[in-house]
């Protein structure tokens, strides 16, 4: 679905052509036995009413007949169209998102608080009204879930073998996500204003295999100098300390 320009007739127009229908039916009601014409005449008169709508400025109108979408008016106005459409409004204003903070982990395993901010707007109406349920929620979805794509690709930290890195390199990481995010909006029928991230905060490492078995090893030494320990004590400890550091829990 995508949008096509409705051609409604100018409200102004179609009052005139009431008023004459008007004075149509109430001359043909001074006729001799033409009472049930005229009266035929006032009704239709007065269902023609029904068409009447307006437009205004940073919005669209979508009319539908009988469950079917006939079109979208843009431009602000007074207008007519079929008594019997049904009308939708949708914003078209620019809308502003903050969202998050949330948290997850870098390519290189650290784990970051985070948190974007999206300025946007309704380009295809009817793309945007007939396929997504919530603009507001899908858009903020969408954005969240291209974030959190673009982060999980770079390491927090430079540590020589990358030429980007999150703490680092602030405006290509920007410039990255709201390319990403401006293409996935207008699959959505929505343009995107601008898009940032507002805060890239680490937490804390998340702890591999290696540095686990380091870290053990140096708490086994340090206890070994303050206390004698038996090869045994000190190989069941090192266990148990390799274990707590795999589940984060130290």
């Amino acid at each position: 679905m995508t949008d096509k320009k409705l051609k409604s007739l100018s409200g102004y127009w179609m009052i005139i052509i009431q008023a004459a229908l008007f004075a149509g039916a109430a001359y043909v009601l001074s006729l001799p036995n033409l009472g049930a014409v005229a009266m035929l005449i006032f009704f239709i008169d007065l269902v023609l009413i029904r068409g009447y709508f307006t437009a205004q400025n940073g919005e669209s109108v979508l009319v539908s007949l009988m469950g079917k979408y006939k079109g979208t008016v843009k431009n602000s106005g007074f207008y007519w169209t079929h008594p019997f459409r049904k009308i939708q409004r949708l914003n078209q204003k620019d809308h502003i998102n903050h969202i998050g903070p949330w948290n997850t982990f870098a390519k290189d395993g650290v784990e970051l608080e985070m948190s974007v901010e999206i300025r946007w707007r309704v380009e295809d109406a009817a793309k945007v009204f007939y396929e997504l349920s919530d603009p507001q929620e899908s858009a903020q979805s969408i954005a969240k879930e291209t974030a959190q794509t673009l982060i999980e690709m770079y390491p927090y930290e430079n540590n020589g073998t990358e030429r980007v890195s999150l703490r680092l390199h602030s405006s290509t990481i920007n410039s990255a996500y709201a390319t990403a995010l401006k293409k996935k909006f207008l699959e959505a029928g929505i343009v995107l204003e601008s898009a940032r991230f507002n805060g890239i905060r680490s937490l804390k490492k998340k702890h591999n295999p290696e540095e686990a078995l380091t870290l053990a090893q140096q708490l086994v030494n340090d206890i070994h100098e303050l206390k004698p320990l038996s090869d045994k004590e000190k190989s069941n400890m090192q266990v148990q300390l390799i274990s707590l550091l795999m589940t984060e829990k130290i």
